[in-house]
């Protein structure tokens, strides 16, 4: 019998610096062949911390007001912040609602997004590379495409999306990090038809499609991996008896693709409340879920053989 490969993916980190120090220490701790980093790298908002009279910082973060000084109290409230996902702002009064008021706020959101995702990117490379630990990254759905230049420029770590990989000599993997339209109209997403397209495509690229992994961002539809609550036109989420109802909301798209292709492996992520796995056919899919905003990182251990999946095993940390 062939030797095996042991992939360890997580995903959906959203900007948590606790997440991400986690996955980098996920080599020593679980000992991979392979990482894989699914999409939606960046954080979703700004939390801003205004400057009171003198050398005291204000904020209201989650529910809990601060009140610090500068120095170490208010570089632990930076940590926390960061850890939740959210990028901490230090500024005067007034200064955030006057980036609002004249259309710079955007350009500011981008700018801390760039920032944090280089130190991962640094973080990488000073942890990974001298342990030899093949990494893979792409963008998610979440993600501006202006990051996609630094994951192309980092210095250990391949932005696997809309490629070939070789994972080792039996397997390969395809990547694709847009997900089917949602109500949120977020920055990479695409039509059923062209993701259709897009995934028939990187596939033909594939030499031995049965042995092949694909790491695609949004899970396939109706698989249990893809629940989400029910939205009404508002955004509303709705509820039954007191309990919030869960639709089906992955890609039609990305069911047929393994359906079609029978690969070993699907690795997906996107919905965050979907935690589990679907056997479809011979092929495998997983979705490891996501609780970035409480810090705790979900992942998922994977034991590949030449012909199928040995084993795998949901972790937490």
């Amino acid at each position: 019998m062939g030797r095996s490969t042991r992939l360890y993916f997580a995903t959906d980190l959203h900007g948590s610096d606790k997440c991400f120090r986690k996955f980098v220490n996920a080599a020593a701790v679980y000992h991979p062949d392979v990482m894989v980093l699914g999409g939606d790298l960046a954080g979703k908002a700004i939390q801003g911390i205004t400057r009171n009279a003198g050398s005291r910082y204000h904020c209201t973060f989650r529910g809990t007001t601060y009140d610090v000084e500068a120095g170490p109290e208010l570089d632990a409230l930076e940590r926390r912040i960061a850890d939740h996902g959210y990028y901490p702002v230090r500024a005067e009064p007034g200064e955030l609602e006057a980036k609002r008021a004249d259309g710079t706020m955007d350009r500011l959101f981008l700018e801390l997004m760039r920032e944090r995702l280089g130190q991962w990117l640094a973080i990488a490379d000073e942890r990974l590379r001298p342990q030899r630990k093949p990494m893979y990254w792409m963008l998610g759905n979440d993600d501006p495409p202006e990051l996609a230049a630094l994951l192309d420029q980092a210095a250990w770590g391949e932005n696997a999306e809309g490629k070939v990989i070789a994972l080792d000599d039996d397997h390969e993997m395809v990547s694709w990090g847009y997900s089917n339209k949602t109500p949120w109209d977020s920055y990479r997403e695409m039509t059923e038809d062209q993701l259709r397209e897009t995934l028939a495509r990187l596939c033909q690229g594939l030499r031995a499609p049965e042995r092949a992994v694909l790491n695609v961002h949004v899970p396939p539809y109706g698989t249990g991996l893809d629940e989400a609550p029910q939205l009404d036109a508002t955004l509303t989420v709705q509820t039954s008896v007191g309990q919030v109802k869960l639709v089906p909301v992955g890609s039609t798209a990305v069911r047929e693709s393994l359906e079609r292709v029978q690969p070993l492996l699907g690795l997906h992520g996107h919905i965050h409340e979907s935690h589990g796995f679907k056997q479809l056919g011979r092929a495998v899919a997983v979705n490891p879920g996501s609780d970035y905003g409480t810090g705790a990182l979900n992942g998922v251990l994977v034991t590949l053989e030449r012909d199928r999946v040995k084993a795998h095993q949901f972790v937490r940390g």
